[in-house]
């Protein structure tokens, strides 16, 4: 026997399918992005380490009795400063897109759950795998225990992915900043000593 043609439901299936391919193009383009700024901040640490140990190798060959003004010092303190940003900010991003996946996946889960509830509260369902009675009770307590479970869960790492969330902004800004502020030192000891 064959089912009709149902127009509404090839519509919901249609309209699933594009839905589902505009996610899976949004989070390609978003894994690209993630990966093109972490690399980034890793090429930005290692320019601020290189002007680091330029300037100390500068300073060195002025010779034994060359003064060392503030400026230098406050170079140097401002690029390790954003060295250690950026490196704190990339190991700060692993941590948010790993509660960030758990969030996610624990979402997934409690709606599943939910779902899963429902059906089992309002129908008669039989064991697949089991020849046993279904025992409604046993199935809903289960599943009232597995949901506060996963619900926990969900609200620990939504925490977790927004403190490092946080900590990945502040990081962000605080390595442009030293960056700026250190080259603008650098730049200040040199037009005065060169």
């Amino acid at each position: 026997m064959s089912t009709a043609h149902n127009p509404l439901f090839e519509k919901v299936k249609n309209t699933a399918a594009k839905l589902n391919r505009r996610r899976q193009t949004a989070s390609d383009t978003s894994k690209a992005i993630v990966a093109r700024r972490e690399a980034f901040f890793d090429r930005l640490a290692l320019m601020n380490v290189g002007a680091l140990t330029f300037s100390v190798t500068l300073a060195g060959r002025m010779g034994n009795n060359t003064h060392l003004p503030k400026t230098l010092f406050g170079a140097w303190g401002f690029l390790l400063l954003a060295a250690g940003a950026c490196l704190v900010r990339n190991l700060s991003h692993q941590h948010y897109q790993m509660a960030d996946a758990l969030t996610n996946m624990a979402e997934s889960e409690v709606a599943y759950i939910d779902v899963d509830h429902e059906v089992i509260s309002t129908e008669n369902v039989m064991y697949a795998d089991s020849t046993e009675q279904f025992d409604q009770n046993r199935e809903v307590t289960l599943n009232r225990a597995n949901r506060e479970i996963w619900k926990k869960t969900l609200e620990t790492q939504q925490r977790a992915a927004t403190r490092h969330w946080g900590i990945v902004h502040t990081a962000e800004w605080v390595a442009g900043s030293a960056m700026l502020l250190g080259f603008a030192f650098l730049i200040t000891f040199a037009l005065r000593n060169l």
